[in-house]
């Protein structure tokens, strides 16, 4: 039984069945609560963790009986509540503080496609999460605990707020670099490494006219973690092109191939490289970043290809 079909089992027969008088029959009402509560909390995080499996942020709302109850009591109403608020916020944070720098860091050498999956999936999750908090359900449950004084409403109305800014940006991010796709589809994808420099000057145009009209990706992170990406690739590319494996064989048998094969990579590199601090220039100095923290690692892979074609010559 999958995740999600055992929530459904917990909500359309564990529940009823829990929460029936006669089966409370010789219960305590502490520990009818108490075992209540508990289930709850189960319930939540199963739901909690269908989301996550689905890779959206899935918030759990109190049992429908609890919201509807006119037996339970407001201070047990608020418990409950604030409980539910607390864990909304620790979900929601989670998501906000989410970055593109992470893909650097969590997997290998990503290319600029994941950039774009990642603001597509950052969309999907702010406006599934945005789309939650609009329901009947949860203003109610804002409603309430306002009208009770809890200090967890104004908190939450901030991130809330939060919630739409970063919604906001995720969107027109996704938007913008939407335009990059076909491209990098390209640059990723069968185009010859020999006639990859056919794509930097309309990736590198793109990208300008994206920091120009874009509303929030203009800034210095978002073109460093996009550079890099977009060098990962070009790396991929070369290293088909020139694996070790082929470039030791040729050495020995074709060593006038293996040096041609070295210097089509170095123009290849250094050509991307020139393409950028073209529209460097044209960014009439807004792209105050450090060459280092854009081509370390394609410096890195040139260094190695120069060497290896010293040793070839």
């Amino acid at each position: 039984m999958c995740i999600r079909d055992r929530y459904n089992v917990f909500q359309e027969v564990y529940i009823p069945v829990l929460q029936n008088p006669q089966n409370q029959a010789g219960w305590t009402e502490l520990v009818t609560k108490d075992l209540m509560e508990k289930f709850n909390n189960y319930l939540a995080q199963v739901y909690v963790t269908t989301g996550l499996i689905q890779g959206r942020t899935l918030l759990p709302l109190p049992p429908m009986k609890v919201t509807t109850s006119e037996t339970t009591s407001d201070k047990d109403k608020a418990h409950i509540f604030e409980g539910s608020l607390i864990l909304w916020q620790r979900q929601i944070k989670n998501v906000l503080k989410l970055e593109p720098e992470m893909v650097l860091k969590q997997h290998e050498n990503p290319n600029p496609l994941e950039e774009i999956n990642f603001w597509h999936n950052k969309m999907e999750n702010l406006n599934s999460i945005h789309s939650q908090l609009q329901s009947e359900r949860v203003k109610k449950i804002i409603k309430f605990l306002d009208q009770n004084k809890s200090t967890y409403t104004n908190p939450f109305k901030k991130l809330q707020e939060e919630v739409q800014e970063a919604r906001r940006e995720a969107n027109d991010n996704y938007k913008f670099l939407t335009t990059l796709k076909p491209l990098f589809e390209d640059l990723t994808g069968g185009y010859e490494f020999e006639s990859l420099h056919d794509l930097f000057v309309p990736i590198m145009h793109t990208i300008l006219l994206i920091w120009k009209n874009s509303k929030y990706y203009n800034k210095a992170p978002r073109l460093v973690v996009l550079i890099r990406e977009i060098c990962n690739a070009i790396i991929e590319k070369a290293r088909d092109f020139v694996s070790y494996q082929l470039i030791f064989q040729l050495l020995d048998s074709e060593p006038q191939e293996a040096c041609e094969k070295l210097q089509t990579t170095q123009d290849i590199c250094i050509k991307f490289k020139d393409a950028y601090f073209e529209y460097k220039g044209k960014a009439e100095g807004q792209w105050k970043i450090t060459n280092n923290a854009l081509f370390v690692r394609l410096d890195s892979f040139l260094e190695r290809c120069i060497d290896i074609l010293h040793l070839s010559e």
